[in-house]
């Protein structure tokens, strides 16, 4: 029996704990997974991979990226024009076509590696630019600049290239001279463009900012010159190549054209504006410079910057593994 005086017990039910985990205990859990995962991607970064790097490997190799600018002639400036079945380039330019105008010659070998016929107007000793801002008798080597050649064949007017090349007395600037006069335009379906180091060595200004068809400026004389040959003959595909590299003698000093600026930039930036303007008008350029003849082919010039027959072959395969008939 219960005494009167008891007093009744509560019951209590026990709340149990829970038993997800505490936030703290997550945190340490993730932290050292994502320690764990880095002590062993950096163990593994040390370890590295196979490489074939031999230190004590010597080359005379070099990596360069090719100035190239390829543009394909429109489909549209072909309409109306005939095609005669024979791929024809005329090549202008000056001491790397002439030099040598035989079965050894430049253009030659460009007719052996494109299968197509070449016909060699270049001018022994010419410049792009001009010397002179109006031709001179004085100087008659400006009569057979780029742009006074690209009149007298758009003209057909050669009454001064007739007064002026017998005084050069060179046989190369003669048959020049005879190819322009007999070149049928209407058949040229490419058109080469090559001089060498000339226009740097002999001080000719780049570019004139206040007239981009300055004679004067290797640049004015380009725009000028593929502007006319456009104008008259769209048809024909227009291809640029740049100067193969070499040195030259300027004041009795042998000059490194890549390196020494004569007054108007180095080497590299005549490259620069010929590139430039080819983009300006839509027509390829060809680097030589550091694609067929560089600075380590010494074995293919004679007398610092003329080809010999191995830099002629090397600039020869150049072309032809851009050209496309």
């Amino acid at each position: 029996m219960k005494p009167e005086n008891e007093i009744p017990r509560k019951h209590h039910r026990r709340k149990k704990r829970s038993r997800r985990p505490s936030g703290h205990l997550i945190f340490l859990i993730v932290f050292s997974v994502v320690l764990v995962a880095l002590i062993i991607r950096l163990f593994v970064w040390n370890i590295g991979r196979k490489s074939d790097y031999n230190p004590n490997e010597t080359t005379t190799a070099f990596d360069v990226e090719l100035m190239d600018y390829l543009q394909p002639l429109d489909p549209e400036m072909l309409e109306g024009h005939e095609d005669d079945g024979v791929t024809t380039i005329l090549a202008l330019g000056n001491d790397p076509l002439s030099d040598e105008r035989g079965q050894d010659g430049l253009a030659s070998l460009m007719e052996q590696a494109t299968d197509a016929s070449v016909l060699n107007a270049a001018f022994p000793g010419s410049t792009i630019a001009m010397k002179n801002a109006e031709f001179e008798n004085s100087y008659p080597l400006d009569g057979v600049s780029l742009y006074w050649v690209t009149a007298a064949l758009v003209n057909q007017n050669f009454e001064l290239l007739d007064a002026i090349v017998p005084s050069f007395d060179s046989p190369a600037a003669s048959q020049a001279l005879e190819t322009l006069k007999s070149v049928d335009m209407s058949t040229v379906d490419d058109l080469i463009l090559l001089y060498d180091l000339q226009d740097y060595s002999g001080d000719r200004t780049v570019y004139d900012e206040a007239n981009d068809q300055n004679l004067n400026t290797v640049y004015g004389a380009l725009n000028a010159a593929i502007r006319l040959i456009q104008e008259h003959y769209p048809y024909i595909r227009i291809y640029l190549l740049s100067q193969p590299y070499g040195t030259c003698t300027v004041g009795g000093q042998t000059v490194d054209p890549s390196r020494e600026d004569l007054g108007n930039g180095t080497l590299i930036d005549y490259l620069n504006w010929e590139a430039e303007v080819c983009r300006k008008n839509g027509i390829s350029f060809v680097d030589n410079y550091y694609g067929a003849v560089t600075v380590e082919d010494t074995d293919c010039l004679t007398d610092g910057f003329h080809l010999n027959s191995r830099g002629r072959r090397k600039v020869a395969e150049r072309f032809a593994s851009v050209f496309t008939p």
